[in-house]
């Protein structure tokens, strides 16, 4: 999963650092996900061989929310995992661990996926009649564009954060059928990757992912992120083409995140 601590260094999913895992966290927190969220304060609780236990304070409407975000990686671990955040009474209580993890659903009440990508990760073939445009500035019929393509993907739209987005737009026969949010400042995928329904299972989506890829790797970046919020625990037959999507490219980390009952 990549997850070791040596000494009093701790890394995260590869992350050279706990510092550098901070840095990718605290951007994420933009997405404002059940998982990540605008922070006022982090840091590392406890460590162990197999089992990390990272404190944070969201910024939230209305004030101040505290969480326990217990990451591990071994399934093994799990149960030890879920008793320790059970004893921090009423803080949000968010477990990371394997994918493949079997986990009691009545536990839960939300749950996540989150996959990296080696900068120089081998996905699979994309679609070569892709051609690609990368924005830094859009202008609105641009982000009608945007609009169109994300409300045929998934149902709605948000738009790019200028100053926080390169968008990618893939055209096939000239005509935009895809796209993607990479966040300049973490390297993850922000929202997704999103093609339009007629042209699904055609590789524009892993075209899309390999551009990242490659943008990513000029700007300096080891690793890039997706995260997918499922919309019930069970997860739709949407999370499930998503996930499958993801996979199917060869991911070097894959996460499973819960958030627990109280």
């Amino acid at each position: 999963m990549g997850l070791q601590a040596i000494g009093m260094k701790v890394m995260l999913f590869d992350f050279i650092s706990f510092e550098e895992f901070v840095k990718w966290y605290t951007e994420l927190g933009k997405l404002k996900i059940f998982w990540a969220k605008p922070i006022e304060n982090i840091g590392l609780l406890s460590e162990g061989d197999n089992l990390h236990l990272v404190g944070v304070k969201w910024i939230v409407k209305g004030g101040i929310n505290e969480a326990i975000l217990a990451i591990t990686e071994r399934v093994d671990e799990v149960p030890k995992a879920i008793d320790s955040l059970k004893s921090y009474g009423s803080s949000t209580k968010i477990l990371m661990a394997p994918e493949e993890t079997p986990i009691n659903l009545s536990l839960i009440n939300a749950r996540s996926v989150l996959y990296f990508w080696n900068i120089n990760a081998k996905t699979l073939e994309p679609n070569k009649d892709v051609k690609m445009k990368t924005l830094t500035e859009w202008s609105e019929n641009d982000t009608e564009t945007f609009r169109r393509i994300q409300k045929q993907s998934w149902g709605f739209f948000i738009p790019p954060r200028r100053g926080d987005h390169l968008v990618l737009t893939a055209l096939l026969n000239n005509s935009p059928v895809g796209m993607a949010y990479l966040n300049i400042h973490n390297f993850n995928i922000d929202y997704g990757i999103h093609v339009i329904k007629p042209h699904w299972r055609r590789r524009i989506g892993t075209a899309l992912l390999t551009k990242t890829l490659e943008l990513a790797k000029s700007m300096g970046a080891s690793k890039i992120s997706v995260v997918r919020i499922f919309r019930n625990i069970k997860g739709t037959s949407n999370d499930m083409r998503a996930t499958k999507f993801y996979k199917a490219n060869n991911p070097s980390i894959k996460i499973s995140i819960y958030r627990l009952n109280d």
